[in-house]
């Protein structure tokens, strides 16, 4: 197994023998807090004092075993460095401990991502509500996610359930960014369109509305035409992604016609 884990935590032995051991004690040890696709356990790790959060990706299919084995970072190494370089440009995430790699005949298995467990809330149940978000969260969401387009962050799976928040007073909220394997940064100006295609994903039209009327206001746009634009970015979006989905539905069909 490779085993890579920051430096912060080497010195923690409790720890580096729990991860070095992963492939059995994930199994056998822990709470479980999500179970999809991915699994998501919590465990105690006494020597620190609190609780590491360890998520292991589904095992890829044979074709994206050899491309994560030769060609491509895993999703687990992804996770690892997009978490570290978000906090180095001052955005919030829970802190990455460590990833690893489990093969098997030469080939990626499993991958596993670890970081320190957070207390924060989940954006999404606000996101579904059939209501408008708070005003004093909607203009602080759109101000943190100006400055994640700012600072060239693209999150490419920004939806309510990768945006978790806290409150630091009635109106003062904060924002942190989990599930981060699927980033890109650049040094380039990212323009109004693409900046919309990147935040159409939330599921709630209204909020998504409310959200972008806040982040035109606070760029000095003019909020209509802003939310116009952002409008056919998102039914454009929707569009292309029901289309994909209905191609792999039907691929999915015909290829199991004998």
């Amino acid at each position: 197994m490779k085993v890579v884990i920051n430096d912060e935590y080497k010195d923690c032995k409790e720890l580096v023998v729990f991860l070095e051991n992963l492939d059995t004690r994930y199994r056998q040890k822990g709470r479980t807090l999500h179970l999809d696709r991915n699994a998501v356990r919590s465990f105690a790790i006494t020597e620190l004092g609190r609780d590491v959060v360890i998520k292991r990706y589904k095992k890829p299919l044979s074709v994206q075993r050899v491309v994560y084995s030769f060609f491509r970072k895993s999703k687990a190494e992804r996770a690892y460095y997009n978490g570290l370089k978000l906090l180095e440009l001052g955005i919030d995430t829970p802190t990455p401990i460590a990833y690893v790699e489990q093969k098997k005949a030469g080939l990626m298995e499993y991958c596993y991502f670890a970081c320190e467990k957070t207390t924060h809330k989940s954006l999404e149940p606000l996101i579904l509500q059939d209501k408008p978000l708070d005003d004093h969260l909607a203009m602080s969401l759109a101000r943190f996610l100006i400055d994640l387009h700012t600072k060239g962050i693209l999150h490419n799976d920004l939806n309510g359930g990768n945006i978790l928040y806290y409150q630091d007073g009635d109106t003062n909220y904060h924002f942190s960014l989990i599930d981060n394997n699927r980033m890109e940064f650049t040094d380039k100006d990212i323009s109004f369109r693409d900046r919309m295609e990147n935040i159409c994903k939330f599921s709630s039209k209204d909020i998504f509305v409310q959200v972008v009327g806040c982040y035109a206001e606070i760029l000095g746009m003019d909020i209509q035409l802003a939310i116009e634009e952002a409008l056919d970015v998102r039914e454009k979006f929707f569009e292309a992604r029901a289309k994909r989905r209905a191609f792999w539905a039907k691929f999915k069909k015909d290829g199991g016609k004998k």
